[in-house]
């Protein structure tokens, strides 16, 4: 990764943590403490700065005839259900070629990641069974993005809940920031997703990191320019 691009994801993780603060006093000094940690990931602008890395990133692969959009105007046919809205949904020529979803967690991982892994698939699966039966063009690309609060907590091993058969052994000993990676790398490896960015931030001083390079963001990148690689996109090669 080069210096700019460093400066660049070092700004965006920067903006992320100062929304959710932020958002968070604002919660509070309005007399809603309980709500403090809960408005910090779902008060809608706090993912605003990785979402202007995403479309920075796009307009960088050359690609012409492009059109963003956001909130209401980029919801998608799904097929187990009528709709679904993404956080972004890239058009070129009025052509949906690409859904991006931003999700952020900070705090209850025990919890959350295996609520947020369900929502996950099932909207994956939906897009992609709504792409199968025509409903969606064939080379539409999926990308999802996780940005993480990092704390001792969640980056210490966990104990394999006991299950009915073996369990993968790959989650010994998994923290859950590993687990999270391993999830995103498995989405796109698996052809749930086409791309996935997995991030981590510590606060208190400011640092970020990847768990898995595999999931980093060069890979992101270059996964993202090699769709757009003649300017249109291909064809998903997972579609049967």
């Amino acid at each position: 990764m080069d210096d700019k691009t460093s400066a660049r994801i070092d700004y965006a993780l920067r903006a992320w943590l100062d929304v959710r603060n932020t958002q968070a006093e604002t919660s509070l000094a309005s007399g809603r403490g309980q709500e403090g940690r809960r408005s910090a990931v779902t008060g809608g602008r706090h993912m605003d700065a990785i979402h202007q890395l995403v479309v920075d990133e796009i307009k960088a692969t050359g690609a012409t005839g492009l059109r963003f959009s956001q909130n209401r105007g980029a919801t998608l046919p799904g097929f187990y259900r009528a709709s679904k809205s993404w956080d972004l949904v890239l058009l070129q020529r009025d052509v949906p070629v690409l859904a991006v979803e931003y999700k952020s967690m900070l705090g209850s991982e025990g919890k959350n990641l295996n609520n947020r892994a369900d929502e996950i698939f099932g909207m994956a699966e939906d897009t992609r069974q709504a792409e199968i039966r025509g409903l969606l063009p064939p080379q539409m690309r999926r990308a999802y993005i996780f940005v993480m609060a990092e704390n001792p907590e969640n980056s210490k091993p966990v104990r394999v809940v006991e299950t009915l058969g073996d369990s993968d052994p790959v989650f010994d000993g998994a923290s859950y920031v590993q687990r999270m990676a391993i999830m995103l790398e498995r989405m796109r490896d698996t052809g749930l997703f086409h791309m996935t960015w997995a991030v981590t931030v510590k606060e208190d001083p400011f640092s970020w990191s990847e768990p898995n390079k595999a999931v980093g963001w060069d890979r992101f990148a270059a996964d993202l320019h090699s769709a757009f690689w003649t300017g249109t996109p291909r064809p998903d090669p997972t579609t049967p």
